[in-house]
């Protein structure tokens, strides 16, 4: 297990003055802290300032149908055995309810897909190992956040309407009613990964608060495999041919440094 004691967790808060983009993944290049790939006429994050958002990264879904936008870590750097990660951003849309995206932990830094599709209340996966939030404004039945999780290639949960097993052992729906991004305004999203030993799977904590204030939390036992490397990810698909703005704040990290 890891040591958890304030030397035991190595903490990245994100300044976008300082991080090198990328338009591939470069793992191993010097400075390189992020990915942006655009396909389909999306057009890649940049560090940016903007009045009432300071520094941020700034992405722009053009207005073409299908338009694929990632951003995601350089580095598959999180395996669930070493104890404990989290991700986390603030994410804010021009136009919300044009788009679909799933932000969590991620198999690939590229995958060149919609990690998670959405529609009515299905979830699919093209990704093979995924953890984190699911959402789209126009296919699914409702515009709710959905936790979400994947490993190789065998869902969690496929409803949106659905129940997990909770941490606490009970189920728990897989939906945050009432959680959901506002256009032109902050969303924020945490996912955590807790070890809990050897022949066990790791819980998978969800935090969501919207610009209200209103906020929730839900803790599921997943199915991952504690070994599988993950990377920081975030996919935006468009649903109709509008685009939108695309903007970031807080893209953090942390996880602890295990005892060997």
């Amino acid at each position: 297990m890891a040591n958890v004691a304030p030397k035991g967790i190595l903490e990245h808060i994100d300044i976008p003055s300082q991080s090198i983009i990328a338009a591939a993944a470069a793992t191993g290049a010097t400075g390189t802290m992020w990915v942006s790939d655009a396909t389909g006429s999306a057009t890649d994050f940049v560090a940016a300032v903007a009045a009432g958002k300071g520094l941020h990264y700034f992405g722009v879904m053009d207005a073409v149908d299908n338009s694929l936008l990632e951003f995601a870590g350089n580095w598959l750097q999180f395996t669930a055995q070493e104890g404990h990660c989290y991700i986390e951003t603030m994410i804010q849309f021009e136009d919300a309810s044009e788009h679909a995206f799933c932000f969590g932990f991620n198999d690939t830094v590229e995958d060149g897909n919609l990690t998670v599709d959405y529609a009515t209340d299905t979830l699919t996966p093209t990704a093979t190992a995924f953890c984190g939030f699911v959402y789209d404004g126009t296919d699914a039945s409702d515009n709710n956040l959905v936790c979400y999780w994947v490993s190789a290639a065998v869902s969690g949960q496929t409803d949106a309407t659905g129940k997990a097993t909770s941490a606490g052992g009970g189920s728990e729906y897989v939906k945050m009613k009432g959680i959901a991004p506002t256009d032109a305004k902050w969303l924020y999203m945490r996912v955590e990964l807790q070890d809990t030993g050897s022949g066990y799977y790791p819980i998978a904590t969800f935090t969501a608060t919207d610009h209200t204030g209103k906020s929730a939390t839900k803790e599921f036992k997943t199915n991952l495999t504690r070994s599988t490397p993950l990377c920081w990810h975030l996919s935006i698909e468009n649903r109709t041919a509008t685009g939108g703005d695309v903007f970031l704040r807080n893209c953090n990290w942390a996880q602890t440094i295990p005892d060997m």
